[in-house]
């Protein structure tokens, strides 16, 4: 199926529950602020809805300093584990949540564990992944990103019945399942053949390498010539190793090679959030609410619907990568996206009087989705882990984080203020 054998499906399956986890934490905010009880329960304002939706990139920037090291040590599977673990805190801490202060703290832990996770599962996709499907193998992690959101938005649709807390309550309790899941789910694949190598575990690589890329036969001609390969490029970056992190960044930044992949890394890192999707993923009730449409039921079930609508185009997405190229897809899904926040920007300005604009601007969500998924979506996080060799990737995903969380504060705080007091524009 797709070119790739049943046990890099498994990983998959993994790496799809890993990512589910992560998006179930973060998209959890869009549900949540669409929740009056919530609201309620905590004073929510546009100011204090900013802060608590932006605050988890302050975790992920401090994670993203560890995330590195952590990956590396442990493993890829130790990274992933430990993320897990710390989602199931962030679970406790949300759910139980009294104060404002305490949900906080709470955003911000699962900040912290996106970080890691962001270091642990491309990285492992893309050491794991047959060089042909990489594309294809390392997108799936972010698409599923969209499932996790699925998850979330429904929980939220479905806990409107119920009274009070238990409103929100039940949607941070669910943020368990998907991260027990990948934690059960660990003990059935097995760590990268690059990091095996890497700790002089040369046999139990071989049969990785043998049983994802050979069918189990350990003198298939790729098989042998990957881990030769591996071998030699691992030996040769442990013999040009450095002592000290500082020697790190100086050789880091003496190789013209580094320091495109650095500026690959930053750009990448800011046009991801700033390319629209934090209006759509977050504030969708503010933007609906612009248009003149409050009802919480009507709010949940665009919500819900339009997050379904951009996992199938991300599937869609994946699936051309490795044929239509990563650049082309990230310029055109650019442009495409430009395009319909103009359009909906001027239809929320003249047409929300009417039931045609204000299914016009409805639709524009879903125009939205379908562009960004079918480029950013699948590419934003996999193509960074392509592109950095196997001493700096982990480290430098770490690096790619610290940006993207940066500049995802900065709009994700300023956003429903400046939907609030600017509309439209």
């Amino acid at each position: 199926m797709f070119g790739i054998s049943r046990a890099m499906l498994l990983v998959c399956l993994i790496a799809a529950l890993n990512c589910a986890s992560v998006g179930y934490d973060s998209s959890m905010m869009s549900s949540l602020n669409i929740s009056t009880e919530f609201k309620e329960r905590f004073g929510i304002n546009s100011n204090t809805k900013g802060l608590l939706t932006a605050v988890q990139n302050l975790g992920a920037i401090v994670g993203s300093l560890f995330s590195g090291s952590i990956v590396d040590k442990f493993g890829r599977k130790g990274g992933i584990l430990t993320a897990c673990c710390i989602v199931l805190i962030a679970t406790i801490l949300h759910s139980t949540a009294t104060t404002l202060a305490q949900f906080f703290v709470a955003r911000i832990v699962v900040g912290f564990a996106k970080s890691i996770d962001i270091a642990a599962v491309p990285t492992y996709l893309v050491e794991l992944a047959p060089p042909k499907r990489r594309g294809f193998v390392s997108g799936l992690y972010w698409t599923c990103w969209l499932l996790g959101a699925i998850i979330s938005s429904s929980v939220g649709y479905g806990a409107r019945r119920y009274d009070g807390d238990w409103t929100w309550r039940i949607v941070c309790i669910c943020m368990a399942a998907p991260a027990l899941s990948c934690i059960i789910s660990l003990f059935l694949v097995p760590e990268s053949p690059r990091w095996l190598i890497s700790r002089g575990r040369d046999a139990e690589a071989l049969k990785v390498l043998a049983r994802f890329h050979g069918k189990g036969d350990e003198t298939n001609v790729l098989v042998v010539a990957e881990f030769r390969e591996i071998k030699e490029q691992i030996a040769f970056e442990k013999e040009n190793s450095f002592p000290t992190l500082a020697a790190w960044w100086k050789a880091f930044l003496s190789d013209k090679a580094n320091i495109r992949r650095g500026f690959i890394l930053i750009t990448l890192g800011m046009f991801e959030q700033t390319v629209g999707s934090n209006i759509i993923t977050f504030y969708l009730d503010d933007v609906l609410a612009l248009a003149g449409i409050t009802s919480d039921a009507s709010e949940f079930a665009i919500n819900l619907s339009q997050y379904c609508v951009a996992f199938v185009i991300a599937l869609i997405g994946i699936c051309l990568v490795d044929k239509l190229g990563r650049v082309p897809m990230l310029v055109g899904g650019t442009l495409y996206s430009a395009v319909i926040l103009a359009c909906m920007a001027g239809l929320t300005a003249a047409a929300t009087g009417t039931a045609a604009g204000r299914n016009a601007i409805i639709a524009m969500v879903y125009l939205f989705q379908i562009g960004y998924a079918m480029s950013w979506t699948p590419l934003s996080f996999s193509y960074c882990a392509e592109l950095l060799n196997f001493t700096i990737r982990a480290k430098g995903m770490g690096f790619y984080v610290i940006f993207d969380s940066l500049v995802g504060f900065f709009c994700q705080y300023v956003i429903p203020i400046g939907l609030d007091k600017l509309g439209w524009r």
